[in-house]
């Protein structure tokens, strides 16, 4: 059985540093790329009841889709690659992944929260190095 890595992505530098990390370390392992959309963002509701919320959501879901395909354009020459994007918030959907599938280590890129945001709001990375019964592999700014 092949061992399979689950990369969180964003588009940020850092998730692009995670994925190229991923790929160099884990030669032989599948690859899951996931993107969470958040429409919990700053406390709202998971799915509000707002006439914008479908246009909001296309948009979102047609980001996902571009940036799910930026990476496998990224990860070509790798043999096991795949991608999903679901919706909630950001630690909760990469650990119900985890909990629910054959993943096997996790590589994420995490940003240098510092000082009173990282206490107030903490950060998704950080949620899952604590909360992950696997393997959790950090890549980027740490301070």
């Amino acid at each position: 059985m092949s061992m399979k890595v689950l990369v969180p992505y964003d588009g940020s530098e850092y998730s692009k540093d995670a994925l190229q990390h991923a790929v160099d370390t884990y030669t032989d392992a599948e690859v899951h790329v996931l993107h969470v959309i958040d429409p919990v963002g700053r406390g709202g509701r998971k799915q509000p009841k707002a006439a914008w919320w479908n246009m909001w959501y296309e948009d979102r879901e047609k980001h996902a889709e571009s940036l799910l395909e930026e990476a496998r354009e990224t990860v070509e020459g790798h043999e096991a690659v795949t991608t999903e994007y679901r919706t909630g918030k950001p630690s909760e959907e990469i650990l119900d992944l985890v909990q629910n599938g054959d993943v096997d280590v996790i590589v994420m890129g995490r940003q240098g929260e510092t000082g009173l945001s990282r206490v107030l709001l903490g950060s998704a990375a950080e949620k899952v190095a604590r909360h992950a019964d696997i393997p959790v592999t950090l890549v980027g700014e740490t301070s």
